[in-house]
């Protein structure tokens, strides 16, 4: 009774449960998010003037990209990753026996920081080739949706385990034996096998682990350098140059430990039967994650360079484009104590000047012997700071330049 109007065994027909199989809904909400971010600035772009909102839309959208990349790829799974067209058996067993078990699919292979996708999609060989034409394929299922997505996780807690599939096994092992108890197909359980093997130079699964917690720290170490970096602009141009070639150092750094860590001889290589070239390998390669992390962070580091030369040798243009107020920044400079003699009585002449001294009206110290004077780093000036000294009869007395003429004789014409 339980078998009538049933085509194979199986349980009682129930309503779709659309599950996002293909797509990470993480990343698309990361995208989301930022993109509202952005949208938002593009539409007070129309109320700021001039020059300054160009600049303000490259601050904020150079500023954005990078810190989108950084949180994309630190949660992505494109890290390593590869797909094949196979020829394979579906399930370990069928029923009716007499039923077709191999089918004709795409599977895929894609690590992350975090741990493993496998994905298991039917379709012809032609389809799989990229032709419209399925050919003369027939499924072997045709009451059943192949498309799967499932995902294992080496991290929280991050720890390798002991050997075996027990309770102190590594996560991956005992995910991996909850997969085989749940009857996951064949070719993924094919490809979590490879990650739980841990014994002479098949230590695939321990290599993808250590290099995913190393490369995640450093992803998390440059988004802290990021958020720093925004407020640094704010105050001092420099030191936001500086902290943005460390974010871009730190972005390359985890490219490169990610890469060297997973150096693993014999290179993990999963084969697979193909009706067309007999055997296939599902060959994992660096994904897109791993070269958009390296170039954007070789980019961020030339972009921190060419801020800091610009502060260095342009200071106004590069206050400009930062919206930073060019003001008048004090830096006083003092003489040398030895360069001026002893101070003597010179209020007498002062007062004829108009009750006070030359160096005093011009902004310097009257007391101590020293003149100080402000001088701008965005004002383009050689003028030195004046000096005053005292002259053995009283007053004041500039130092004489070439071809200047002593303010004793002025006292004494007068």
């Amino acid at each position: 009774m339980g078998n009538s109007f049933r085509l194979q065994p199986g349980p009682t027909l129930y309503p779709e449960n659309k599950t996002p199989v293909t797509e990470d809904v993480l990343e698309i909400g990361l995208v989301v998010a930022f993109a509202v971010i952005a949208f938002s600035f593009i539409l007070i772009i129309p109320g700021i003037r001039g020059w300054e909102r160009l600049w303000a839309t490259l601050r904020v959208l150079i500023t954005l990209f990078i810190g989108c990349i950084l949180l994309i790829a630190n949660f992505s799974y494109e890290w390593y990753s590869d797909e094949a067209c196979v020829l394979t058996q579906y399930k370990a067993y069928v029923f009716p026996v007499g039923i077709e078990q191999e089918i004709e699919a795409r599977v895929g292979l894609h690590i992350g920081l975090r741990g493993f996708n496998v994905t298991l999609k039917e379709m012809s060989l032609e389809e799989c080739l990229g032709n419209d034409d399925a050919g003369d394929y027939v499924r072997p299922f045709p009451g059943e949706e192949i498309n799967y997505n499932e995902q294992f996780y080496w991290a929280n807690p991050w720890a390798q385990g002991r050997l075996g599939f027990g309770r102190f096994a590594g996560r991956v092992s005992r995910e991996f034996r909850e997969a085989q108890r749940e009857g996951k197909p064949y070719p993924i359980l094919w490809i979590a096998e490879y990650f739980t093997l841990d014994g002479e130079q098949i230590r695939w699964g321990r290599k993808f682990r250590q290099a995913g917690w190393y490369t995640h720290q450093c992803m998390w170490l440059a988004f802290a350098l990021y958020l720093v970096t925004i407020l640094l602009y704010v105050f001092v141009i420099r030191l936001g140059a500086y902290f943005t070639m460390l974010t871009g150092s730190i972005m390359i750094l985890a490219c490169f430990a990610f890469g060297v860590i997973i150096l693993n001889d014999p290179k993990m290589k999963i084969p697979f039967s193909n009706p067309v070239d007999h055997t296939v390998f599902v060959d994992p390669q660096f994904g897109w994650s791993w070269y958009l992390t390296l170039f954007t962070g070789i980019g961020t580091l030339v972009l921190g360079l060419v801020v800091l030369l610009m502060d260095f040798f342009l200071p106004r243009k590069i206050a400009v484009v930062f919206h930073h107020s060019v003001v008048e920044e004090d830096e006083f400079f003092a003489q040398d104590e030895d360069e001026v003699e002893e101070v003597g009585k010179g209020e007498e002449f002062g007062e004829k000047l108009g009750g006070r001294t030359r160096a005093t009206r011009r902004g310097g110290a009257a007391r101590g012997g020293t003149t100080r004077r402000g001088i701008s780093r965005y004002r383009k000036t050689d003028r030195k700071p004046r000096s005053t000294v005292r002259s053995t009869g009283g007053g004041s007395q500039r130092r004489v330049e070439e071809g200047g003429i002593p303010l004793t004789e002025i006292q004494t014409e007068t």
